[in-house]
């Protein structure tokens, strides 16, 4: 799988490690339900960017830590990469849905 963003954020030391644990574990829950996937309809794809949205909604803003645009931009590249990891068209996938691929997070997240 990608390297998850955690691991520069450890690196950095600004984050606390509770709060990377929980974005660990969404992440992680994340590569196993693509992973799960095998050849996946359009729904069954962005019913996981969906899940993995709404656990990072939950997590942000705990143990006063909250994602800031940097965390933001390599969540949703992490979030790209993955799908395209496990062989989903990340662009073709948008443009079926009549969106930017940069807005295939935007219907759920709050962050």
């Amino acid at each position: 799988m990608i390297t998850r963003p955690t691991e520069s954020w450890r690196r950095l030391g600004t984050v606390p490690g509770s709060f990377l644990e929980r974005v660990d574990q969404a992440l992680l829950a994340f590569e196993a339900e693509l992973a799960a996937l095998g050849v996946a309809s359009d729904q069954a794809v962005m019913a996981a960017v969906e899940h993995v949205v709404v656990a990072l909604n939950r997590i942000d803003g705990t143990d006063g830590h909250d994602f800031d645009t940097v965390d933001r931009e390599e969540l949703c590249e992490y979030i790209d990469g993955a799908l395209a990891h496990t062989g989903i068209d990340v662009e073709a996938l948008a443009r079926r849905r009549g969106i930017d691929p940069a807005e295939l997070t935007d219907e759920w997240r709050d962050w």
